[in-house]
């Protein structure tokens, strides 16, 4: 998509469907549904008619966040040296497109100077080449990033213990804020990027919300069964299926993510959600053979579904 938005020739088909088997492939690791692919089909639809301008920004807002939805995977699985290497590797394709998008704009050759060069000096130039142009925000953007860099460890694999956790939930927290500074660099190079900023800036933010707060330590073991149902299955969209989802589907998803409750706990949460005022989702069946519906699409209850 990068390379197809600088003029080198590419099928629009092929970009297209990989973009969507990508977008596809975070769908089911959401539960069935997620806010981003409304978010970026205008882009696609610009796309197909061969607007380069649309395909460079794309890359721009969705490449770092595909590295980020790395991070948070491997959050998930407590795999701590690997969240931290991919919030260096989140780093690097920011400083990458920001150097390569500003000798596209300034006619200059930043990039190609560094390009075989160590994160470091990259990032340095980067730094130099922001200030050089009056980015207020260069110096924020560049200790940001060089903060989350120094996490990780240079060492191979085996030869020490794995960062602790809260080494990995630094790292993946710097990255929001960088997102942000990212985007208003690209936005003060004169790219045409503000009206969907705060769209994807919502998006990346309420994904850190919902995910890295329930992975560390005695606050993720803290949290409740209700918590669990309807801020963060319901609001993925795991009880969208058209056929709803039964205790056992309940129960199988929230073991995946590391969590055991008994049955009956888990049914009263869901019973709770299905009546009231404040219920979110319906209730069917039998007793015995009960399936659990949305009452209201997610988006309706919270302002930005994952």
């Amino acid at each position: 998509m990068f390379a197809h938005s600088f003029g080198i020739s590419k099928s629009e088909e092929k970009i297209l469907e990989g973009i969507m088997d990508t977008v596809d492939d975070w769908k089911k690791m959401m539960g069935g549904r997620s806010s981003l692919e409304p978010h970026i089909a205008p882009y696609l639809e610009k796309i197909k008619t061969g607007n380069r301008d649309a395909a460079r920004n794309l890359y721009f807002f969705i490449s770092p966040l595909f590295f980020y939805i790395h991070v948070l995977y491997e959050l998930s699985r407590s795999e701590w040296r690997n969240a931290t290497s991919w919030s260096g590797m989140f780093c690097e394709r920011i400083v990458n497109n920001l150097l390569r998008e500003i000798d596209r704009k300034y006619s200059t050759d930043a990039f190609q100077k560094v390009e075989k060069s160590k994160f470091e000096n990259k990032l340095g130039r980067l730094k130099s080449e922001l200030e050089a142009k009056q980015f207020k925000l260069a110096n924020e953007l560049f200790n940001l990033m060089e903060i989350i860099y120094s996490l990780r460890d240079a060492r191979g694999p085996h030869d020490v213990p794995p960062p602790e956790p809260l080494r990995a939930q630094i790292s993946a927290s710097q990255c929001l804020p960088v997102y942000i500074d990212y985007l208003e660099a690209l936005i003060f190079t004169k790219n045409d990027m503000f009206e969907d900023y705060k769209t994807f800036v919502s998006f990346f933010s309420n994904l850190t919300e919902t995910k890295i707060s329930l992975t560390f330590g005695e606050e993720g073991r803290k949290v409740t069964v209700d918590h669990l149902l309807k801020n963060v299955l319901y609001r993925e969209g795991f009880f969208g299926e058209k056929d709803g989802r039964k205790l056992s589907e309940v129960q199988d998803k929230l073991k995946s993510m590391s969590y055991n409750f008994a049955d009956s706990v888990v049914a009263l949460a869901l019973y709770k959600l299905s009546k009231g005022k404040d219920a979110v989702l319906t209730r069917k069946g039998k007793r015995k053979n009960y399936t659990y519906h949305e009452r209201y699409p997610p988006e309706e209850i919270f302002k930005s579904v994952i």
